[in-house]
Formats: structure tokens, C-alpha cells, sequence
């Protein structure tokens, strides 16, 4: 019996990855180890370097979840560099100037990443107007923990950590830890 599930459960994770890569339009360069489903949606660009990882087997919500990766124009684009891990139920939607994840940093589960409010906060206006862009980088091996939003115009420095929870809106300098909402410097990394 232990074979027969074993088997299933290969068959099973090969089926969600190649139905979320069917459905995925965008423009992907690069080709990242996925262990979860990826799905690659938009007119934008999504640029992996190489050993990019996506998604971690056995771990929480492997079998409910997929990461949505979504540049939503032609101009937009989102952009990974090498040697990155990132958890599962992980969303990047890019509008505008673009993501950009620098190499050797590692995501937690359920991050959420956006270069645009979207939306006007101008109730007369809200569903019309252009909304706030701006680019969102995040320099070389920085730790993001569990379930953190990082927002339009944020620049995290490299060595730095962000708490579990985190709501990021802002610059912050290197070997920063962050924590809040929102984001504030909590302490310094110490290696």
C-alpha cells in the first residue's frame, strides 16, 4: 500500500504542475525548480536566474496552493535572481516600473509582493484614475518570513530580515531586521 500511495502522490504532483503550466500565458525566461504549481499570467515579462526554486514538497499548503506570478502589462516585469527559494502560496503582481528579488534570498510562505496600490484611494475617482506605482526591490540574501506583504515602492537592503506578518511600505537600509504593520527596524543582524 505504502508503493501504491507513493506512486499516486508522484502522479499527482506531476498532473498539478503541468495543469498550472498549461494555463500560464506569460512570458517566462529562464526555468525554475518548481515542486509547486506556477502560474505564469500576463503581458509582462517573468525572468528566473538560474537554481531559482519554487514551492516546498511536504510543507503546508504543497496541495491547495499554487505561486502566481503576474505582470500584467507589457511594460511590467518581475524578475528573480539566482540561487532564490520561495514558500508556497507565494504572489507577485507586477503593473508597473516591476519586482525585482535579488540572488540568495529566501521567501516564506503566503508572501505577497506588489508594485501598485491598483487603485486610487479617491473614492470620485477610485475605479478610473491611474493608480500609485512604483518599483519594489529587494537586494541579495534577505530572509522574508511567513505571510509578509511587501508594497509598491519598498527597498529592502541586502542581509536584511523580514518578521512573519510584516507589512513592508518603505526603504530600509542592510542587515536590518523588520517587523510590523507597519514595517519598522526591530534590530540589527548580527553575523
Amino acid at each position: 500500500m505504502r508503493i501504491v500511495r507513493k506512486i499516486l502522490r508522484k502522479a499527482a504532483m506531476i498532473f498539478r504542475r503541468a495543469f498550472y503550466r498549461i494555463l500560464s500565458d506569460a512570458h517566462v525566461s529562464g526555468k525554475p525548480i518548481n515542486s509547486s504549481p506556477l502560474l505564469a499570467q500576463g503581458a509582462g515579462k517573468i525572468s528566473f536566474a538560474k537554481n531559482v526554486h519554487v514551492g516546498v514538497e511536504n510543507d503546508a499548503d504543497f496541495w491547495n496552493s499554487y505561486a502566481f506570478f503576474n505582470p500584467r502589462n507589457e511594460n511590467a516585469k518581475i524578475e528573480i535572481a539566482e540561487n532564490v527559494w520561495v514558500g508556497n502560496r507565494f504572489v507577485a503582481i507586477a503593473e508597473g516600473p516591476g519586482i525585482f528579488i535579488g540572488k540568495n534570498t529566501l521567501i516564506g510562505n503566503g508572501v505577497k509582493i506588489y508594485d501598485s496600490d491598483f487603485h486610487s484611494t479617491a473614492p470620485e475617482v477610485r475605479l478610473s484614475a491611474m493608480p500609485k506605482r512604483a518599483a519594489v526591490k529587494i537586494a541579495e540574501n534577505v530572509w522574508i518570513g511567513d505571510n509578509v506583504m511587501i508594497l509598491k515602492g519598498s527597498e529592502i537592503a541586502e542581509h536584511s530580515v523580514v518578521a512573519a506578518g510584516a507589512v513592508v511600505a518603505g526603504k530600509f537600509p542592510a542587515g536590518v531586521i523588520l517587523g510590523g504593520v507597519p514595517a519598522k527596524i526591530i534590530g540589527e543582524v548580527h553575523g
